[in-house]
């Protein structure tokens, strides 16, 4: 249960942190979708200077209520399972470390937060894509005035289904992220720890920052893919205007904008998970070793 509770917990405290970079990155990519040749942002850094001056602190923390949901119920399920699963296959003893599992692992994790983490995703990517200024605008705008408001809307217009769109392409991207992340994780410490380092800040530092670069160039395409699913109109029918299926997604995405648009975003995306996951290690490692204490565990 602790791994639960301080995954998700840990997760939500370093989304509070990076969420405007979250913010940017999802606006990256949607831009130049369809052939749509409107620049309004040309990276993570003036990306962010230009969101803060025109929209301001509430410009950049747009979408910040479901990303904590989001985080918190991917993250608990995402540690949880995880380090329950690594109990159980027997690889969670100090010193031992074995990459074919954890990755195993993952996959599993990575589909059943997928799934359950899905309904938060969409509404993340609709509220942070969101905006007021006219300049600032980029893939399909929503109008929900907060988290409850677009709740009600997709409810009212698309039913239960609207909340696990693009589903098909999210949880593949939840699979590439946690097999990827968790088992690099793990494999960077344990290689840290053999050569003299010690289990603290230092060593969940390096290898959540090795963690966050694996995750990111494995599931950046479908990350992209997903988010563009998530964002784009449908009609009263439940038809989609552009996409049909995350196949024709990636084909259209590779068609009009080159197979490069596939890694729109990449560098915000890690600019935002390297910060974010080195936060969550250090976090979830410290309230690990805290509700340890709090049994008179030694650590």
């Amino acid at each position: 249960m602790e791994n639960f509770l301080c995954g998700g917990v840990s997760a939500a405290c370093a989304i509070c942190i990076v969420n405007p970079v979250d913010v940017v990155k999802s606006r990256l990519q949607m831009q130049g979708e369809g052939g749509n040749a409107k620049k309004a942002y040309d990276g993570v850094l003036s990306g962010l200077l230009h969101i803060g001056r025109k929209e301001g602190l509430k410009g950049l923390y747009r979408g910040l209520v479901p990303a904590i949901w989001f985080q918190m119920v991917g993250n608990s399920v995402r540690f949880g399972v995880y380090n329950v699963g690594k109990k159980w296959a027997g690889v969670d003893k100090k010193g031992q470390n074995n990459s074919t599992i954890n990755f195993g692992l993952g996959i599993v994790t990575g589909a059943v937060a997928g799934l359950v983490a899905c309904p938060f995703f969409v509404l993340k990517t609709q509220m942070q894509v969101q905006t007021s200024v006219t300049e600032n605008v980029v893939g399909h705008q929503h109008q929900h005035s907060g988290m409850w408001d677009a709740v009600k809307t997709i409810s009212r217009e698309e039913g239960l289904v609207g909340f696990f769109r693009g589903v098909d392409a999210f949880v593949p991207r939840c699979i590439a992220l946690v097999a990827f992340q968790m088992a690099s994780y793990d494999f960077g410490k344990q290689t840290l720890i053999s050569r003299g380092y010690k289990d603290g800040p230092s060593t969940h530092f390096m290898s959540s920052a090795f963690a966050a670069g694996c995750a990111c160039v494995a599931m950046q395409p479908f990350d992209l893919v997903g988010a563009r699913m998530m964002n784009q109109p449908f009609s009263k029918d439940g038809k989609p205007h552009l996409y049909t299926s995350p196949v024709d997604c990636f084909l259209k995405t590779i068609r009009t904008e080159g197979p490069l648009a596939l890694y729109k975003g990449g560098f915000a995306n890690y600019m935002r998970m390297g910060p974010q996951y080195i936060l969550t290690f250090i976090f979830f490692e410290q309230f690990i070793k805290f509700t340890k204490r709090l049994r008179g565990e030694n650590v």
